[in-house]
């Protein structure tokens, strides 16, 4: 298979695509100080803008000036969504680039599901519609938009296929991979009541993207090797993409603008599409032995029986499903609901989300000044409160 085959204008253009470089300042000796930055307003950066969309916002600022004015809270929520954007649009950057460019990556992802690289480039290319919306919606209404471009340090990946030369804001090399929610959404508890749930496989310490070129799957002495790589991003890609889930109905209950409401809900609701088709993808991830035998990913268990009202719904062999389960919901004496979960400001507010991203092992290699400015921008987030 020649993965070069598989690109077209559409994904050219995607790969290229910019990013919007506004940024807030870091004072002269690069420490973020708390809140000051949040109030200050002033349009230094604009100037990096396309002209066009420049002035589209400051026709539309003027011209809904009596509804321009955001909640702080509101501001803070779409900041932190536009920097936790900007942060799935660099991974998802990278992995679009190993998915069309690289051979080897391109055929191990297949093996979990044929449509597993378009699948990649069209998540790369919402995260970039989500991320470039949100900094024009915050200026439109007067406010700084986010930019994390003073942080983009990483290295990439050498592989065919990367811009080996591009920095990066995230780190896939070793990653932390939170497998957990594979029972989560298939058991009918609910980490907002307190449940846990065990991890499915055991990823850490592990690459989600190969760093060099390696033989195809089929190589029957080290195809083992990106195999097991791409069944890490297939993990990957879920992990990310139901901690979005999650975050965006946390703030649901936040917000007091109306549009603001009408923005969170309708990204969100992409989200939960990502997260639903990643998730049926990684159930087909094949079992690995290495070279000596060893197991290195483990076949997947089936799904554990869904009971609701005395009737078994899950059907046999089910290791990629899609629905989620009915869990537990507002209360426990209420019946069991299919619902996102968590969504709590605690199991999936910003902070939480931080705390996960870099738990991940994300950050790797990124700075204290970059963790602060993050931190900030959380704590602010999750402090917001619906408005009368």
């Amino acid at each position: 298979m020649n993965a070069q085959k598989e690109q077209s204008p559409g994904d050219i253009d995607q790969l290229n695509h910019p990013a919007s470089p506004i940024t807030r300042q870091l004072n002269p000796s690069g420490q973020i100080s708390r809140r000051p930055f949040l109030k200050r307003l002033g349009l230094i950066g604009l100037a990096t803008l396309p002209a066009g969309a420049l002035l589209s916002a400051q026709s539309k600022s003027g011209n809904d000036r009596d509804d321009s004015r955001l909640s702080k809270g509101d501001v803070a929520i779409l900041q932190f969504l536009a920097a936790a954007e900007i942060l799935e649009t660099d991974l998802w950057q990278q992995y679009t680039e190993l998915s069309l460019g690289n051979e080897a990556f391109q055929t191990a992802l297949e093996v979990l599901d044929g449509d597993m690289p378009t699948y990649v480039n069209q998540n790369t290319r919402d995260e970039f519609s989500h991320q470039n919306f949100l900094n024009a919606y915050l200026i439109s209404k007067g406010h700084r938009p986010v930019s994390l471009e003073p942080f983009r340090k990483l290295p990439s990946s050498q592989a065919t296929g990367s811009n080996k030369t591009a920095k990066r804001l995230t780190n896939l090399m070793h990653l932390n991979v939170d497998t957990s929610w594979f029972l989560r959404y298939r058991l009918s508890g609910n980490p907002d009541f307190g449940d846990t749930f065990a991890q499915i496989v055991d990823l850490n310490n592990v690459a989600g993207i190969p760093n060099s070129d390696l033989p195809l799957p089929s190589d029957p002495a080290n195809g083992y090797k990106i195999q097991f790589i791409a069944n890490v991003a297939g993990f990957h890609f879920t992990t990310v993409e139901q901690g979005g889930s999650s975050l965006y109905t946390s703030f649901l209950t936040k917000v007091t603008s109306l549009e603001v409401l009408r923005i969170v809900a309708s990204i969100g609701g992409t989200e939960i599409m990502h997260f639903q088709t990643w998730q049926d993808k990684a159930g087909n991830a094949p079992a690995l032995t290495d070279s000596a035998g060893n197991v290195i990913f483990p076949e997947l268990p089936h799904a554990p029986d869904a009971t609701l009202d005395g009737i078994d719904h899950s059907p046999p062999n089910a290791t990629n499903q899609i629905m989620p389960a009915p869990c537990k919901f507002i209360s426990s004496g209420l019946p069991l609901c299919s619902v996102i979960r968590p969504t709590s400001a605690k199991q999936a507010g910003a902070g939480a989300a931080l705390a996960g991203l870099t738990a991940m092992g994300l950050f790797r290699g990124q700075s204290d000044a970059f963790l602060r400015f993050m931190a900030e921008l959380a704590e602010e987030a999750d402090e917001a409160r619906r408005q009368s």
